[in-house]
């Protein structure tokens, strides 16, 4: 792209989205119908129209044949080849990053985030996994990230695909490993109720990583459930156990005691609620760690950002799965860079951005133009035979 070019058009977009993909991510085809540029700009169009590949194709006039894009995919996606696909991914989520992101302390965080499958492959070549249900199963692709907040939004800088048999330790330890080569300076880690295990906090406890763990709040009378006691948040201790009790750990805990917004907002009936959370390595106050923690929070509008330049699929391929699920996330990724880029307000101080300017949905919108532009739309249809009266 033109560094010196302060117009972004939907051409633009378009094509910096794609060469950013195909410098990182390595796809081909060389078939006379269907070359690597198409099956490219095929998967963005599903992803931004929140579509499937069959559909993209059908709308667009000049697309190869749906099934011979899912064919070439078919062909280079096998699991065999899926830690080579995370790590291109990988590579591409940190090939543009800010220099801001390293100027200071950052709170980094990681989650899990399900897709729901209802087919029925078997666990061993579907490669999902259980979880609890939800959207009506119990089956679900599931990758981890890892991130920082900035402008309110989710920058990705890591991601791993869960698969069956993964333990939440392995996955820290990767998405670790993966933001530590980057360079990073991290203030403390942020993790929501999946790593509350005894595992993930010796591993953290073990590297010296100050770490917010979200922990659920579990059985009837003991368990997490008999400190949600009292009239205010408090601070105390919590041993955790194990594969029977042979396992053990006395954890610092921070009990938080909140209430529902039904006083401000008129509705229902105001009513406590409580929070607990595992400290790593930290020292704060329940105040303090629920007001650090709500910053987190910025990742369920993330997800739902993702969720609105996905593409959709019904393929038994769990490759293709997890290739549409990570791509959204990238998408967000380039989103966040090119409002950078071209939303500032210069100003006395730090520049603003003008964000409405160019939100995600113009951003999915431009690279739907392009592709329109690009190959051309189905505007008409011709009945074959006039209607019977």
């Amino acid at each position: 792209m033109n560094n010196h070019s302060l117009t972004l058009t939907d051409k633009k977009v378009l094509t910096e989205t794609r060469t950013r993909l195909e410098q990182e991510v390595r796809l081909s085809a060389d078939g006379y119908e269907c070359n690597t540029e198409d099956l490219y700009q095929v998967l963005l169009g599903a992803s931004v129209q929140c579509s499937t590949i069959e559909a993209v194709c059908q709308e667009l006039v000049g697309t190869p044949v749906g099934n011979t894009v899912r064919g070439y995919l078919n062909d280079q996606l096998r699991i065999e080849e899926l830690p080579t696909l995370e790590d291109q991914f990988n590579q591409a989520l940190a090939a543009h990053l800010p220099q801001r992101i390293r100027r200071k302390l950052r709170i980094l965080a990681m989650d899990l985030h399900d897709r729901p499958y209802y087919g029925k492959t078997k666990q061993e070549d579907g490669l999902w996994v259980r979880g609890p249900a939800r959207d009506g199963t119990t089956r679900f692709y599931r990758i981890a990230s890892a991130y920082v907040v900035l402008k309110g939004l989710r920058f990705t800088l890591a991601i791993r695909f869960v698969l069956p048999g993964d333990k939440p330790a392995k996955i820290i330890q990767h998405l670790w490993q993966r933001v530590a080569a980057l360079a990073i300076p991290v203030k403390y880690l942020l993790l929501d109720r999946g790593f509350a295990g005894i595992d993930v906090q010796d591993y953290l406890d073990q590297q010296g990583i100050p770490a917010i763990i979200a922990c659920p709040i579990r059985g009837k009378q003991g368990g997490t459930r008999a400190l949600c006691h009292g009239r205010k948040s408090y601070c105390t201790q919590h041993t955790f156990s194990s594969d029977g009790g042979r396992k053990q750990r006395t954890a610092e805990m921070v009990v938080c005691r909140t209430f529902t917004t039904a006083k401000r907002t008129k509705r229902l009936k105001r009513r406590a609620l409580w929070h607990v959370f595992i400290l790593i390595h930290l020292e704060m106050t329940p105040r303090q760690v629920r007001r650090f923690y709500r910053r987190r929070f910025g990742i369920e509008t993330s997800y739902r950002c993702a969720n609105t330049v996905r593409g959709w699929t019904t393929s038994p391929n769990p490759v293709l799965r997890f290739l549409l699920m990570t791509l959204a996330v990238y998408l967000v990724n380039v989103w966040v860079w090119l409002r950078w880029q071209f939303t500032q307000i210069p100003r006395r101080g730090q520049r603003r951005l003008d964000e409405k300017s160019f939100q995600l949905s113009r951003f999915a919108r431009f690279i739907a133009l392009g592709l329109e532009d690009h190959y051309g739309v189905i505007r008409q249809i011709t009945a074959v035979a006039a209607p019977l009266p």
